[in-house]
């Protein structure tokens, strides 16, 4: 119960953020609501279905099982689902700031699988620093080019694109208008090009800092920063063939459903996927069906 508790007051606070960005109103957030909001979504991300399926079909990479056995001996843990489950408790009922003083303690100089073999915590080494990168990420706010629309599907809500287990953009779609998308630190901060990484499908023109309001004019280190700090973001025009590519990567992920609003958006989107499919994505599913049944829509629209 305490832990549905906290995650509703988590939630509570997403809401009202995601609704400021659907009426149009000015969308800033304090520094302690920015935290609880990348919070929730390093949550929804994290108690998805892909990642439940991981621990719950044991799909873990040789090294990466020896770990999370390490750290289920450590924690006398049973079941290697067990550890997907007492991994999300200590997530939602630990401060932020205490998970990432963890994740500071955990991280060091160690390159990340020296950290996973050496760290002993209550949370498995993996998870403590996918969250401690993904809060550190860039909030940005994408609002789809008249003409075109976000789908939603049962991986709207945390797709991603990258290269090499290095999440570069993270999709957190709110409404067929607009994305909630984290953005990597390394792009933001200009260190991603001396990675030996591909460059990101979506250019810098769709990344930017928030505007931020100190309550302490000046700041020159972070022990002059306060809660009440505010981040007042802007709303960033996505072309229409970057929206179709954001769809493409929901198309390639999903793996139950998809919604769609606009039949003709959805339909440039199928066409763009089966166009780039071959060259940019795994599973190169066949919507040939769908794209008939959206044609016909359309078809129909026109005719009434």
């Amino acid at each position: 119960m305490m832990f549905e508790k906290l995650l509703a007051e988590l939630e509570c606070t997403a809401a009202v953020f995601v609704r400021r960005i659907w009426s149009g109103e000015d969308i800033s957030l304090t520094r302690t609501e920015l935290a609880d909001f990348k919070k929730f979504l390093a949550i929804m991300m994290y108690r998805g279905e892909h990642r439940r399926k991981q621990y719950f079909e044991d799909r873990f990479d040789f090294a990466t099982r020896m770990t999370i056995k390490k750290h289920m001996r450590e924690n006398n843990i049973s079941k290697i689902q067990d550890v997907w489950f007492e991994n999300l408790k200590w997530i939602i009922k630990t401060p932020i700031e205490d998970i990432l003083k963890e994740f500071e303690r955990a991280h060091g100089p160690m390159d990340p699988f020296a950290i996973m073999v050496a760290y002993r915590g209550p949370i498995h080494a993996v998870e403590l620093l996918d969250f401690g990168y993904m809060v550190m990420n860039t909030v940005c706010i994408w609002h789809a080019e008249e003409g075109s629309e976000f789908i939603l599907s049962n991986t709207s809500f945390g797709s991603f694109e990258g290269d090499m287990g290095v999440n570069f953009h993270s999709f957190f779609v709110v409404s067929p208008e607009y994305a909630v998308v984290l953005i990597s630190r390394l792009y933001m901060n200009g260190q991603m090009e001396m990675l030996p990484l591909r460059k990101s499908w979506f250019g810098k023109e769709l990344r930017a800092f928030p505007d931020a309001v100190y309550m302490n004019e000046n700041p020159k280190s972070q022990d002059d920063f306060t809660k009440d700090d505010v981040f007042k973001y802007r709303r960033i025009v996505v072309p229409k063939q970057k929206v179709y590519l954001v769809n493409s990567i929901l198309l390639d992920s999903r793996d139950k459903y998809i919604t769609y609003k606009s039949s003709p958006s959805m339909y440039k989107s199928l066409l763009y996927y089966d166009k780039h499919k071959g060259e940019l994505f795994h599973n190169q599913y066949d919507y040939s069906i769908l794209k008939r049944k959206v044609f016909a829509e359309m078809n129909r629209t026109h005719s009434a």
